[in-house]
Order: C-alpha cells, then structure tokens, then sequence
C-alpha cells in the first residue's frame, strides 16, 4: 500500500487532508506533516477539520490553513486525492462521506484505531503502529526521505508524544524511540514542543479543572471515577471545549482506579465521553464500541445523547457489565 501511494502522490497534483473533529496532537500532527510534504512536492493541497481546533497546538506549521468546512472547497470533478487521518470510520470526520466518496479521485485512509472499516480506496491501517503519525513517518522514509524537514519531523514527533502519553502508554516501543531518535535530527526542541502544549494555560483553565475536581464521584464497586463539564462552564470561563484536554489523565491517575471517565458536553443533551485506564486486563475498546465509539483498549471514547443523568446512568451500567 505504501507504493501505491507513493504512485498516487507523485501522478497527482490536488490534495486534501481531513481529519476528525475535535482533533487531537496525532490527528493534527499528521495532517501538517503531510501538508508540508505535499507542499514540498510542489503539488496543491487543502487541509480541513471540521470542529473548533485545541489552542495547544496552535505553534504548529499550517495551523491557521486548516480550513473548517469541506463546503469550502470545490471537490467536484474528481481532481482531489483525499488523505483521511486517524479516522476509525468515515463518521469521525462530521462530513457527508458520500458526497466525498463520489467525487474525488481516491480516498487514502491512513489509520491505526482497531477495528478501521476500512473505508477508503486505499486502506493503510497498522493498529501495532503508536500512532497514524508513525505509519506517516514509514511512508516518508520510505519514499521521501530526502524530503524529511524540521516541519514534517515536527508534525510527526507531536503525534507521537501525544498519543504514547508523553512516551509513557504501553504503545511506546523500542520502534517508537528509533523514529523519535531520528526525528530529533532534524532541530526539533523536545523541551520547547512539551511547554506549548503542556505548560502554556491560562488561570481559566485551572479554575475548570477545580469545577470538574469538585463533581468527581468514585463507584467503588468497579472502580470507575467519572467526573463531567458542562457548555456553560466553557462560556462562563470564556474557554475553548479544548480546554478540558488532559483532565482526564489526571483521574486515571488516582490509586485504586480502573476506568476513569470524563463526560464532556457538545450540545444540548449531546456528550462526549473520554475513558481511560491503566489496567491491560481491561478492553475499554468494547465498552465505547457499545455506543459505536472507537480508540484503543486502554483509551476510548464514545458519543451519547439524554440528559447529564441518562448519560452517567448508562456509563456505570456498561462500566458494571464489562468490568
């Protein structure tokens, strides 16, 4: 798959690259490092997400050429070649995929979530793979290396910390430190890179994190300790929905936990749900897929709509059923 992509890259001339929405530091990582490749090919490209962008990522390259709209561009005429990155399904990315489907050229999913559908014309999923920024990396060092820049190494080395937890999650590998150890070439500041998207808040953001420290309930009977924030908390703080990103590494860390959870609401009577654990014997991949969620077993998500109670209500229940 790796060749035919490269085939791809190098006949073609107009690219987009979606990722899903509420984008996370593998989603944007990727999707920059292959702008920037792209760009260095000489080739058009467009890049596009469609939800408000997480601030903490806002130092890297392109950041403000990501567009918000697919309705912004005009796909028709099957001119594009798609990139779709770290997208479990086509639902993932909030756009009409049929529209999308019939006119590009070739849709190229590039993935490392369990249990991809597989939706693309070209399916390049590697779920032993740390991160979709590290299957990017394996595609450009095989057929680009020389084209490999400070940009691209960054891109990819963000994804990387990101979705290993700061090279702390049992994904982080003998594999992951030789592509780091050769992203480092490449002038990358690893103590700069942790500042931006780790240390650079603003008070706001503490005073929610004391909100959801205050509403943290413990089900001792299976472990699970759940917390939730709410859209009025985001407007009265004057805080991006991005801002709760994080928190919920804070709750898996407490002693005697094994599921953390933190509901996040995107709407009325809509939420998200993040979990979390640090026990292997537990498949939170099960569990989120029960409401046709996806992720990883030791970390996951899902969506679901009711009201604040409905949601925590059906939350224990699977937690209780699973665990």
């Amino acid at each position: 798959m790796y060749n035919k992509t490269s085939e791809i890259i190098n006949g073609s001339d107009n690219f987009l690259i979606i990722t899903h929405t509420y984008p996370d530091g593998d989603s944007l990582g990727s999707q920059v490092a292959l702008y920037q490749l792209i760009s260095q090919l000489k080739k058009n490209v467009v890049a596009v997400c469609n939800s408000e962008l997480p601030y903490q990522y806002k130092f890297l390259p392109y950041f403000n050429k990501i567009k918000k709209d697919l309705e912004e561009i005009n796909i028709y005429g099957k001119e594009y070649i798609c990139f779709c990155l770290d997208c479990s399904d086509e639902n993932r990315m909030n756009i009409n995929f049929k529209t999308l489907k019939d006119n590009v050229k070739y849709i190229i999913n590039i993935d490392h979530h369990t249990k991809n559908t597989n939706f693309g014309h070209i399916n390049i999923v590697d779920t032993k793979k740390s991160a979709t920024s590290e299957i990017l990396y394996e595609l450009i060092d095989r057929h680009y290396r020389k084209l490999l820049d400070h940009k691209i190494a960054l891109g990819i080395y963000v994804g990387m910390l990101t979705d290993t937890g700061k090279f702390q999650y049992s994904n982080t590998n003998y594999a992951v430190h030789n592509v780091v150890s050769e992203l480092l070439k490449f002038n990358l500041s690893p103590s700069e890179i942790h500042r931006n998207i780790y240390e650079n808040e603003s008070l706001s953001r503490f005073k929610l994190i004391q909100l959801i420290f205050k509403r943290i309930k413990y089900v001792e009977s299976c472990g699970l300790i759940y917390s939730y924030v709410l859209e009025k908390d985001f407007k009265k703080l004057n805080l991006p929905y991005s801002a709760q990103d994080g928190v919920i590494n804070l709750l898996r860390s407490v002693e005697m936990v094994k599921v953390a959870a933190l509901i996040k609401q995107t709407g009325r009577n809509c939420f998200k749900i993040s979990l979390r654990t640090s026990d292997s014997d537990i498949d939170l991949f099960k569990i989120a897929s029960n409401f046709k969620g996806g992720g990883h077993r030791m970390a996951s998500a899902y969506s679901d709509n009711g009201s604040l109670r409905t949601i925590i209500n059906n939350l224990k229940k699977y937690i209780k059923d699973n665990i």
